[in-house]
């Protein structure tokens, strides 16, 4: 660096997900905890007083310890780490809209989003954006979150009906506008996003030079990124997910021109090696853990052997346990259940309340509706559309084990059988779906509500889908298995 530049860092972090305790590896050193994510922090700003710490969003979710608490634990903790600025993410929607806005006025960050608004009158719903001085740099960083949470929003019934989520170019640019003709104009614009690493990329595509965006820091799409991308002129960064890396960029800044002269980056990962322990975050979350422990520390059963869930275009071991478990409890034919509903990687054999509770931490409403042959055929194709089976978007549903699915890939031709019969378009079947689901069947089952029920059927058959599964595993003994035939992609 030369003698007349100044440095300055950005550390940033995304979809942290309830992960504050971290893991122990076989040799009992600790890794991915926000106690070594808070030690770091402090770390580097105490070497560089002109350091950021940015979050881009999904903090809450993922952990009993957030969820118990509807994530006013996980800000109290945050409260601890040394964040500079905050984004919201789809996840911090979990608890609703209005809770969302009271936790953020606990939280001693701002947290920012400039796209999310109200549909009336346009107003936004948190701080736009948010303005800071660091190493003789005026520094502009605005949040924005990605158009899926339009459908989180409808289960809030009225309060969803008001809010809308606004095209992220146009934001940008008027934010930006706006502060220059305020007279306060930005030497570095900084976008926090919500939206995943491809819209990051198209975002950047889209922007005009003369807006003065230099850094994209991302979230959503769980990226590793080892080195930023770069796009139109602008670093595209993102840290993968649960704390196993924080990402660092160093700026080089010309004090004369006020621009990046030279950067570089890496990911840090988060353990004993790398960082070190932040003791009051430490204690706070070992504090809340004991808590936790209390409440959810029953064995409720034992399976025959650890399951696997990884993916979400996929039937796992985990999903097809789940889904058959709704199936036997409740007066379905098939049971359509969400993979993206199962928020573990594995699941031990050995299972406690809280194990439960962390792979499946919803408690909404399951509806039972009638559809014939020929709309479960449509429904089961739209499922299994590329983007679906090969890039995890939209939802993929396991199913019960009574379906059989043959899917061929290269034609497009499905078979479906039920209970050993091939499917007719006439049968009639009683279909039980997530609330959530439900409610957006249009866009996750190419299905409307009205022709969801036009058969007659719309009933709530659950109020507690977790104490259905609590229910079915406290009675249940030696369950699980390896993935079935159910369904089988050619």
């Amino acid at each position: 660096m030369g003698k007349n530049l100044k440095e300055i860092v950005i550390l940033h972090s995304n979809d942290i997900h309830g992960t504050f305790a971290g893991e122990e590896d076989n040799k009992g050193k600790l890794y991915h905890s926000l106690a070594q994510v808070a030690g770091y922090v402090k770390k580097k700003k105490a070497e560089n007083p002109d350091t950021l710490f940015c979050i881009a969003g999904d903090v809450f979710q993922g952990s009993l310890i957030d969820s118990d608490f509807q994530g006013m634990s996980t800000i109290d903790m945050l409260n601890l780490c040394g964040i500079d600025i905050m984004s919201i993410g789809n996840h911090e929607l979990d608890y609703g809209i209005a809770h969302l806005m009271f936790a953020s006025r606990y939280a001693d960050f701002p947290i920012i989003n400039a796209n999310f608004r109200m549909r009336k009158n346009n107003r936004t719903m948190f701080k736009p954006y948010t303005k800071l001085e660091m190493g003789g740099l005026r520094v502009l960083a605005i949040g924005l979150i990605t158009k899926d949470i339009v459908d989180q929003t409808k289960a809030e019934g009225l309060v969803g009906t008001y809010v809308t989520v606004n095209d992220p170019v146009d934001e940008v640019r008027e934010v930006i506008e706006q502060v220059r003709a305020e007279g306060w104009v930005p030497d570095i614009t900084v976008l926090m996003t919500h939206i995943g690493h491809d819209s990051d990329v198209e975002l950047a595509k889209a922007l005009d030079p003369s807006l003065g965006v230099r850094l994209i820091i991302g979230a959503h799409s769980h990226t590793y990124l080892e080195q930023p991308d770069t796009v139109n002129d602008i670093l595209i960064l993102q840290a993968g997910t649960g704390n196993t890396h924080i990402g660092e960029l160093h700026l080089n800044i010309d004090p004369d021109c006020k621009d990046i002269d030279s950067w570089n980056y890496m990911l840090v990962p988060v353990d004993e090696e790398h960082c070190p322990l932040d003791k009051f975050v430490k204690a706070m979350v070992n504090t809340y853990r004991m808590d936790i422990d209390e409440k959810y520390g029953t064995i409720i059963t034992r399976l025959k052997r650890d399951l696997d869930n990884y993916g979400r275009g996929n039937t796992t071991e985990v999903g097809q346990l789940f889904v058959d478990a709704f199936t036997d409890s409740l007066d379905v034919d098939v049971m359509m259940m969400a993979s993206s509903s199962t928020r573990c990687y594995k699941m031990d054999m050995t299972v406690k309340l809280q194990d439960l509770r962390e792979a499946y931490p919803y408690d909404g409403k399951i509806y039972r509706v009638k559809v014939s042959g020929k709309q479960l055929k449509h429904m089961i194709s739209y499922m299994l559309r590329d983007e679906v089976l090969d890039d995890w978007k939209d939802a993929f549903f396991h199913t019960s084990q009574a379906l059989h699915i043959v899917y061929t890939k290269s034609t497009g031709e499905l078979e479906l059988t039920f209970k050993g019969q091939p499917v007719t378009n006439e049968q009639v079947f009683r279909i039980g779906i997530q609330e959530f689901y439900f409610i957006n069947s249009e866009t996750v089952l190419d299905q409307t509500r009205d022709e969801l029920t036009k058969a007659g059927e719309f009933t709530i058959i659950s109020d507690d889908a977790f104490g259905v599964l609590k229910k079915y595993f406290t009675e249940h003994k030696g369950l699980g298995g390896r993935v079935d035939k159910r369904i089988v992609i050619i």
